[in-house]
C-alpha cells in the first residue's frame, strides 16, 4: 500500500467525499456512509470554508470529527478494516484518478484545519 493509504489510516477519523459517495475514515475507521443525514454537515464544513468563518469552519470540523470517530471499529477488527481501504484505494486510484487526487486534496486541507484547530 502507498504511504498516503497508510497515512490515511492512522488519521483522526473524518468524513471525506469520494465521487458521489461519503466515507467516514481514519484509524480503526472505514465505512461509506452515504444515506446518513450526517454527511449535511460536510456541506456546512464548505461553505463556511467558502465564508472563511473560522467559528463555524471549528465547530463543523470538530462536529464532523467526532461523527465519523462514532464509526470506528474494535481494535480486533484493525486488519481486516486497513486491508480493506488499501484494497478501496488502489482501486479508486487505478479506476477514478479524478476522485483519487480529490481524496488527496481534501486529506491535505483537513491536516491543515486540524493544525488550526485541535
Amino acid at each position: 500500500m502507498s504511504a498516503f493509504g497508510e497515512s490515511l489510516y492512522e488519521k483522526k477519523s473524518f468524513i471525506y467525499q469520494i465521487g458521489e459517495a461519503y466515507y467516514a475514515i481514519g484509524a480503526n475507521t472505514f465505512t461509506e456512509i452515504t444515506g446518513s443525514p450526517e454527511v449535511d454537515n460536510i456541506e456546512l464544513l464548505q461553505n463556511a470554508l467558502k465564508k472563511e468563518n473560522e467559528r463555524q469552519i471549528a465547530k463543523y470540523y470538530e462536529k464532523i470529527a467526532r461523527i465519523a470517530n462514532s464509526y470506528r471499529v474494535d481494535a480486533r477488527e484493525h486488519f481486516k478494516l486497513r486491508d480493506k481501504l488499501f484494497t478501496f484505494l488502489d482501486e479508486l486510484e487505478k479506476n477514478d484518478a479524478q476522485s483519487f487526487q480529490a481524496l488527496q486534496t481534501q486529506v491535505s486541507l483537513l491536516d491543515e484545519l486540524e493544525e488550526k484547530f485541535s
